[in-house]
């Protein structure tokens, strides 16, 4: 016997956009409404009413209602349907851990948490990819990035080895007519970073499985516009060193919102891959001159060269608004870097900005704007004051 959910608390928490999108993501076709109380749809013979307002006294009891309709219609329990209609606002990443341990349905504490932050980064590495399209993340992310990891929420795990559910939201896009309104080619930055996790993992078992018989590292860096990164490598060979799993499963099911329906995917990587993909993530950092966009950067002067300090000379800054500090090395012209002198000397906060590029692990600033020293705040972390 199936259960029926009557509870009105839960019933109120599925919003009108929630079943519409599940609708429309199951091929119902709207046939009537009632203008700002309702429409109604057709799904396969059966018709539904959907209330268009949770305000409505009798809401949750139209909820029950379609819920059993539903039921019905899918032979399959209201509470699965309940979940996938909550779900339908996101596209849901599984990472499906197959292991000894977790066949045993249980984890180490600490490697587990280890595992969750991999999988975090993981998807963070395809959010700095459809960003900025670059081989290696190594300090902080694009402001797109670190806005869309915000909203990613964490859903429960699953039975099935040992699951993991990261949800991403995805809005829904606007009808005319019936038909969608004309939207540029490419689509919005939050559209784009999970369909680049799903093709940044898919390039990065076909690099592996290319380096494997040629032993050319080339592959990795070439499949930077698919999303393979230097953080994609260090993200999927930390899953595998955190609970040393026979391999990892990535289980991508796409939301109702999205304008062109996608299949699911699922890629898994092999453990075999895993000590080429380690080098490659060498490969990637060391390889080429990268570039990041402009940028402030905050922090100390450590160290001081100049061959005529009346002239000009070389600093490096020790930046401390990345995640994990750099140096930066920054060419100024004679009254900055006398600036910058007084600075190191008096232990005070520099503040500039500019275009930073990478070059093997060094890193430089070229300034677009004058060394400035800041007071840190008196709140401010002890290394920044």
């Amino acid at each position: 016997m199936r259960a029926h959910i009557t509870d009105r608390e839960t019933l109120q928490t599925i919003t009108p956009a929630q079943i519409l999108a599940y609708l429309r993501c199951k091929g119902a076709e709207k046939a009537d409404e009632w203008p700002d109380k309702a429409t109604f749809w057709q799904y396969g013979r059966t018709e539904l009413l959907v209330p268009l307002s949770t305000r409505f006294a009798d809401y949750a009891m139209r909820v029950a209602e379609l819920l059993a309709q539903l039921e019905k219609t899918e032979d399959r329990s209201q509470l699965l349907i309940v979940e996938d209609i909550l779900r339908s606002g996101f596209d849901i990443i599984r990472i499906r851990n197959v292991s000894e341990d977790a066949r045993q349905g249980m984890l180490n504490l600490m490697r587990g948490v280890e595992f969750v932050a991999k999988a975090r980064d993981m998807l963070a590495a395809a959010a700095c990819s459809a960003a900025t399209h670059k081989s290696s993340y190594p300090g902080r992310r694009p402001q797109d990035a670190d806005r869309f990891m915000e909203g990613v929420r964490f859903g429960k795990t699953e039975q099935g080895s040992f699951v993991l559910q990261l949800l991403a939201p995805v809005a829904p896009e606007l009808y005319i007519q019936g038909r969608l309104d004309e939207l540029p080619e490419e689509e919005p930055y939050e559209r784009r970073v999970v369909p680049t996790l799903q093709s940044g993992l898919e390039a990065l078992n076909l690099a592996a499985q290319r380096s494997e018989i040629d032993r050319d590292a080339a592959h990795f860096l070439e499949a930077a516009p698919q999303g393979l990164t230097s953080n994609l490598c260090d993200a999927v060979t930390g899953m595998y060193d955190s609970l040393q799993p026979q391999y990892i499963e990535v289980g991508i099911t796409y939301s109702a919102n999205r304008r062109r329906p996608r299949p699911l995917a699922r890629i898994s990587v092999d453990s075999g891959y895993i000590p080429l993909i380690r080098e490659a993530s060498a490969y990637i950092r060391a390889s080429g001159h990268e570039q990041e966009e402009a940028q402030l950067v905050r922090g100390y002067v450590v160290r001081l060269a100049s061959e005529d300090p009346a002239s000009s000379g070389e600093i490096a800054v020790k930046d401390l608004m990345t995640r994990h500090p750099r140096l930066l090395k920054v060419e100024l012209p004679e009254e900055e870097y006398k600036k910058a002198l007084s600075a190191h000397e008096a232990r005070q906060l520099v503040e500039l900005s500019g275009t930073i590029t990478r070059t093997g692990r060094d890193f430089r600033l070229v300034p677009d704007a004058p060394l400035a020293i800041v007071e840190a705040p008196a709140d401010a972390p002890a290394d920044l004051r």
